[in-house]
């Protein structure tokens, strides 16, 4: 059985990207970025099936040769982990159904949207592709016929163990499927109890962003080489100046429906203003100090020894970003809201989807696959929490009983529960916008220019590029 890896630089995308009108979420939701790729000769070997398997024994057993030999191709990106849980639970699968092989084409997120969007336009995707979810409102308004609606498959791939609400919210359009969640995930405050107590933080209360630029100045106050938080410049954009605005104005960055700005001028430099603040006070480490780290926060020698005392994270990365300081105690924390907020602002949602292609000269055997993925005891306990809390109750109660769903990332995501923010997926979260947005929180963040300047430019980039939509 072969499988295929993608190399972590993928092909550039060759036709205009907004000929498609999508845009990236990217993986900051799964926290896999710049993670390695699990090479052929690290895979794991099959395990020895010594019981019978969970599902269907007569189905699952069947090797009967009349079928043709099927390869299937699927298509991921993410960390070592994820590809070694991943690759195994094929190996289960392709047990179960010898006739079935599943090509496993697999390697960071780097250019993952822009190598999907090709292979969609050029007819040649993979029979399985996760899917980023800020990707996916653009794909299915370009051309819905690029997935298989898994409500008209009810007789392959059994959904009832996914809550309906959660499945209508993540990955349902206009009343179709065409996506299945991954995970439950979202965003999360992970902050150093031990530190927070000594120096007289509470985040278990429900606090606003301007309590955080007091506890900002407590910390300094306490020990004047720490900061209260450490943010780079994806954070500066999701766990910050998207919420604020969703929080002053009610609406999302950008209206899908009127395809409108959802703020005024104002607004935007008020949030930018609200940044400077954070850094002026020391409340957030100088962006010079932790640029180089990227998305890899956590492997920053201040966060790991407790100079910095807490971060915005993901509940799917809240638990490696407590591994990486093992000398200090966690805990989550609320997140903030601001006084007469029109909107909560966090939301629980998914990391990724799956969906098959519609296009597939394979649909049945790859919504066979899914089925097992999903609903397969065996495929629950290899996967374990890879893609953050499993979203269906078989893969709950497995991961129950390994005691995987407590810590950090059991709490985080209760957390997120208790907020009923916007789901921010659409035009607001495509490649283009997420860029311009990013770009004038680090000018802030650099006192490249004042907020007035930066808001002014920010609104005249976002509007051409509306016009153009």
């Amino acid at each position: 059985m072969k499988k295929k890896q993608i190399t972590a630089l993928f092909l550039a995308c060759t036709m205009a990207f907004t000929a498609i009108g999508c845009g990236s979420q990217g993986s900051p939701d799964d926290g896999t970025s710049g993670q390695t790729t699990l090479t052929d000769e690290k895979k794991p070997a099959p395990e020895t099936k010594e019981s019978a398997p969970s599902k269907d024994s007569a189905t699952a057993t069947d090797t009967d040769a009349s079928h043709d030999p099927v390869t299937l191709r699927f298509m991921w990106w993410g960390g070592d982990e994820r590809a070694e849980a991943t690759l195994s639970v094929i190996d289960e699968f392709e047990s179960l159904y010898p006739w079935i092989t599943i090509e496993a084409e697999y390697g960071s997120d780097d250019g993952y949207q822009e190598k999907l969007t090709t292979q969609l336009v050029s007819g040649s995707a993979a029979d399985i592709i996760q899917m980023g979810t800020g990707w996916m409102p653009g794909y299915v308004a370009s051309n819905p016929d690029y997935f298989v609606d898994f409500k008209e498959h009810a007789d392959t791939i059994d959904l009832s163990g996914f809550e309906a609400s959660f499945l209508e919210n993540n990955g349902g359009f206009n009343g179709h499927q065409y996506g299945l969640p991954t995970g439950i995930s979202g965003h999360a405050f992970l902050y150093n109890a031990n530190l927070a107590e000594t120096i007289g933080l509470d985040f278990d209360r429900q606090y606003t962003w301007d309590d955080l630029l007091a506890m900002g100045e407590k910390v300094k106050a306490y020990d004047d080489s720490m900061n209260l938080l450490t943010m780079g410049a994806l954070e500066l954009n999701t766990m910050i100046l998207r919420p604020y605005l969703t929080q002053l104005t009610g609406n999302k960055v950008l209206v899908d429906e009127t395809k409108t700005l959802g703020f005024e001028e104002a607004d935007l430099v008020n949030v930018l203003t609200y940044i400077k603040n954070l850094y002026d006070n020391g409340t957030i480490a100088p962006i010079s100090n932790v640029i180089s780290y990227g998305t890899d926060l956590i492997t920053d020698p201040n966060w790991i020894n407790q100079k910095y005392v807490s971060l915005f994270s993901y509940s799917s990365t809240v638990g490696a970003a407590e591994a990486a300081c093992p000398e200090g105690t966690f805990s989550i924390g609320r997140l903030p809201v601001l006084n007469g907020a029109k909107n909560d602002g966090w939301y629980g949602n998914c990391p990724q989807y799956m969906c098959v292609y519609g296009h597939s000269e394979h649909i049945e055997e790859a919504l066979m696959f899914l089925d097992y993925f999903y609903n397969d005891e065996k495929a629950a306990e290899l996967l374990k929490t890879v893609r953050s809390v499993p979203p269906t109750s078989t893969g709950q109660k497995v991961c129950e009983e390994l005691g995987l769903l407590q810590g950090v990332a059991k709490d985080s995501v209760d957390v997120l529960q208790t907020y009923g923010g916007i789901n921010d997926l659409g035009l607001t979260t495509e490649e283009e916008v997420t860029a311009i947005l990013e770009d004038a929180a680090v000018q802030v963040a650099y006192g490249q220019d004042t907020p007035e300047n930066i808001a002014k430019n920010t609104i005249a980039l976002l509007e051409a590029y509306i016009s153009e939509k």
